[in-house]
């Protein structure tokens, strides 16, 4: 059973690393008792698929990770969530037909928040932002320090781009200055973006 579950990681968790996320939720899987799928080949792992990445230090409300199982629990969510590090939670469950698109075709667009420390206004960033995004930029707003940011193409728009051009433009000195979350991962439907979780069966 194909199964996407929508996560978050906030304090101290976030600093966990993309390419540790695997190993972590398969740790968590073995001590729910859950059995996953494995890879094929000489050396087999736990089958699952993760969103775009994130650099380590983000705080994430909503990304998306998906595992083949081989019997899904009823209690899928409660039980993963008992083993979980302190910081991660999954929020939803959603179980996947065999026909669903896979997962990076799903992640066409992510919404953002994002505010400078060193006193920039957001601006200031928008300013910035808009000239390095382009028409990738799918709407932006602005409440009291923090700039509200839609995207299109998350996996070739990274962060590291975005704190490039910021510090190349007098904006920043490093990412010390800067704050970013991920609120959602999902499509742009014209006006608003459609999170991943949205209209699926959840569990």
């Amino acid at each position: 059973m194909r199964v996407r579950l929508i996560y978050e990681k906030r304090g101290r968790a976030c600093f966990v690393p993309h390419v540790a996320l695997a190993t972590l939720f398969a740790r968590a899987l073995r001590r729910a008792g859950i059995r996953p799928c494995s890879t094929s080949g000489f050396s087999p792992r736990a089958k699952m698929s993760f969103g775009p990445e994130l650099p380590a230090g983000v705080v994430a409300l909503g990304e998306a990770v998906e595992l083949w199982l081989e019997k899904p629990p009823e209690r899928l969510v409660p039980l993963l969530n008992a083993q979980m590090p302190e910081g991660f939670q999954v929020l939803t469950c959603s179980f996947l037909p065999d026909e669903a698109k896979a997962l990076g075709k799903e992640c066409r667009a992510a919404h953002y928040l994002a505010r400078a420390r060193n006193g920039r206004s957001p601006e200031d960033l928008l300013a910035c932002l808009q000239r390095h995004l382009g028409a990738d930029l799918l709407s932006s707003d602005s409440e009291r320090s923090w700039l509200s940011l839609t995207i299109s193409d998350p996996a070739g728009n990274g962060l590291g781009g975005w704190v490039k051009v910021l510090i190349e433009e007098g904006l920043a000195s490093g990412w010390q200055d800067l704050c970013f979350v991920r609120l959602a991962l999902g499509a742009w439907d014209g006006r608003r973006l459609r999170p991943l979780e949205e209209g699926k069966r959840h569990g």
